[in-house]
């Protein structure tokens, strides 16, 4: 309720999270720190923490998406459509990044042991990395195509 009245600390905290750089920091930090051996591996070490990764991965999602889907509240204009291109295309280098750093490695960066289905910790690791990159870059790139399209529509109305 708070995030609905324009001066109320909650709704500046907001704003200032869902800003294109911060809100980009915040996501690729929690992706990135998340994926460290030692964050990793604690993670599935314990249920606790594993559930704290989980939740900080959705909170880090929503801030970063709302930016680029701009629902309300709001209390300033969407950032320009080429901003959050840019926001978009960055974010897909760094998780394609992150994806093409696990699916190459020549060793396991994790302790888990086993993988369903048969795969050596390294094969599952590489899967891992793959699905990152090729299915995330697919959403990333149907974001900036939808952008691209939200943008060209609006372009289309006006002449």
């Amino acid at each position: 309720r708070t995030l609905l009245i324009r001066r109320s600390p909650a709704r500046r905290a907001w704003d200032t999270l869902t800003r294109l750089p911060v809100a980009w920091t915040l996501y690729a930090v929690v992706l990135w720190a998340w994926h460290l051996p030692a964050a990793y591996d604690a993670a599935l070490a314990s249920s606790w923490l594993h559930d704290l990764e989980h939740l900080t991965f959705a909170l880090a999602a929503v801030v970063f998406w709302w930016p680029v889907i701009g629902p309300a509240p709001r209390s300033a204009a969407p950032p320009a459509a080429v901003a959050r291109v840019v926001y978009l295309v960055l974010a897909a280098f760094s998780s394609s990044a992150l994806g093409v750093l696990l699916a190459a490695s020549p060793a396991p960066l994790y302790a888990y042991g086993g993988a369903p289905g048969g795969l050596s910790p390294l094969e599952d690791q590489a899967w891992g990395g793959i699905v990152m990159w090729a299915v995330g870059g697919g959403i990333d790139m149907a974001a900036i195509l939808a952008v691209v399209a939200r943008v060209m529509a609006g372009q289309r109305r006006g002449a």
